[in-house]
């Protein structure tokens, strides 16, 4: 999908505002391009981040018991026909969608790509698993897309943008606290918190040493391990979709593992990057392995290569993380332990995850039904782009 041809084909002439984006200037950036397209454009800041990255924006600064009478009345003075924001899970975006909902107002939505890492979402109506793609195997089939699919660009380096974007809108936000409510973001946004991405760092290279014979070991056991995926502790898409703790699914997957797995495989769990500097379930998993009896066959591993990982495992458990879309496109028997937009028969195992363990070995995936459904994403929803580069902001300008 184009997102300037997006943008004159949804936006042109109306009247939009931007609720809260990406950590950086994407919003600002993309505020140029609206602008471009007769697209009027508002902005609203919830606190200093987004303050230093678009200054032009109008302050909000209710209580979170008052934000619906704030978009309310916002969005009627200033004729709104159409909100942005990035996340819908997030408790200002859940009261803005609310009170679009009851006026009549378009809602639209970024998201980290569907289709990661070169990609990122623009959807209507609702993301991940509150997203109105069809769930149905046959709607897919039944598609006919030419033989070039659509390609997507590398675009390396997101990343590093990403983490000194965070860096800078953590400091604002801490300097500008008095002017804002910063109670009303999704986490907290105390300086401390500048401790978990400085270990963050540290581990990453302390894995890629300490994990080095781990590594080995997983990708010697090629066809005679399982996947499990963790998330970001605080992820919203838990708290929304999956209403049980990270904790939970460690335990219940090695629980129903030690009950219904054969004997010679093993359980691998791949902690999310993103939550490096804020949990180690180290002491957890063996804790569990000893408590189920299932010592030595399950591994805990931080930094190794998921593609990899996906290619040559038995099959893959997540609660909902988009990795399981990844683990689908490579042609993994994949389980969706929460809510996901793409687990629907033919794509995903349907069964409860006990069988799981012995039936996963059969899978045969429908490759006409995967090519077409990740054709259906980027026609519809992805952009080939990264959020903190810009890059596609850029390249696509007429």
């Amino acid at each position: 999908m184009n997102l300037n041809q997006k943008i004159k084909e949804e936006f042109s002439g109306k009247n939009v505002v931007l609720l809260q984006g990406p950590v950086g200037n994407f919003f600002a950036c993309l505020a140029k391009i609206f602008k471009k397209n007769h697209t009027k454009v508002s902005k609203i800041n919830f606190n200093g981040g987004d303050f230093f990255f678009y200054p032009l924006g109008h302050r909000c600064r209710v209580s979170r018991q008052n934000l619906d009478n704030f978009y309310e009345d916002f969005f009627q003075k200033k004729s709104i026909e159409a909100i942005i924001m990035y996340n819908d899970c997030r408790f200002i975006h859940k009261s803005a969608i609310k009170i679009a909902t009851k006026l009549g107002i378009e809602i639209w939505i970024f998201e980290e790509g569907y289709l990661r890492p070169y990609c990122i979402t623009f959807e209507k109506n609702g993301v991940n698993a509150n997203s109105k793609i069809p769930r149905d195997k046959s709607f897919f089939l039944s598609l006919n897309f030419c033989k070039n699919s659509t390609n997507i660009k590398v675009i390396p380096g997101g990343f590093k943008f990403m983490a000194f974007n965070a860096f800078l809108y953590w400091f604002f936000a801490f300097i500008f606290a008095p002017f804002f409510n910063n109670k009303l973001h999704h986490r907290s946004l105390n300086p401390l918190e500048m401790f978990f991405w400085f270990r963050a760092l540290f581990r990453k290279y302390l894995y890629k040493i300490s994990e080095k014979k781990l590594n080995e070991k997983i990708y010697s056991l090629k066809k005679k391990y399982f996947l499990a995926i963790l998330q970001v502790h605080n992820d919203t898409q838990l708290s929304n979709h999956y209403k049980k703790s990270i904790e939970d699914f460690i335990e219940e997957t090695i629980l129903s593992f030690a009950n219904h797995a054969r004997a010679k495989s093993y359980l691998v769990f791949k902690h999310h990057p993103m939550d490096r500097g804020y949990r180690n379930y180290s002491a957890l998993i063996e804790k569990l392995s000893q408590k189920y009896y299932v010592e030595g066959r399950i591994l805990y591993v931080h930094d190794t290569y998921l593609p990899t990982l996906l290619r040559n495992a038995l099959g893959c458990i997540t609660i909902n993380s988009t990795v399981g879309l990844s683990a689908v496109l490579e042609g993994c028997a994949t389980k969706v332990c929460g809510e996901a937009f793409y687990d629907f028969e033919g794509l995903t195992y349907q069964r409860k995850l006990r069988f799981f363990w012995t039936e996963a070995h059969s899978y045969k995936p429908n490759l006409t039904l995967i090519k077409n459904y990740k054709e259906y994403l980027l026609q519809n929803n992805q952009i080939n782009g990264n959020f903190y580069k810009n890059s596609f902001l850029n390249e696509n300008k007429d």
